[in-house]
């Protein structure tokens, strides 16, 4: 506590272990390491020589992970809904290099503008 006797951090905003940091953002503990090690999730601290972070640092992430609410990342089963395919003919436009996408943890997305953009060409 400071002189005030307020709190230097939020109460709501708790410091999270790695294992449950990585279950907030849907990825394996090894996955939430390397994020953290590769500076993509930071600032963390180690206590008690375990890996620690506030939720408020990975809300961040996956609102930088989302992107813009405007031209929103698509999984393979959005494209396929989008476009009225499956999600297997999805993910091999994006393996033929048709749709550029983006690896994600263990997923593969896609922004919607460059589905636009590649449904565009196809019907010129």
């Amino acid at each position: 506590m400071d002189a005030q006797g307020v709190l230097p951090f939020a109460v709501d905003d708790p410091l999270l272990t790695a294992a449950e940091a990585a279950e907030v953002l849907g990825v394996s503990r090894w996955w939430f390491g390397e994020l953290v090690r590769r500076g993509r999730v930071g600032p963390s601290a180690r206590i008690g020589g375990r890996l620690r972070v506030r939720r408020s640092v990975l809300d961040r992430y996956r609102a930088e992970q989302a992107g813009d609410p405007q031209d929103p990342y698509l999984t393979y089963e959005d494209i396929g809904v989008y476009l009225g395919v499956s999600s297997w003919t999805a993910g091999e436009l994006v393996r033929r290099g048709l749709l550029a996408g983006t690896r994600i943890g263990r997923r593969v997305v896609v922004l919607r503008s460059v589905v636009d953009a590649y449904v565009q060409a196809c019907t010129r």
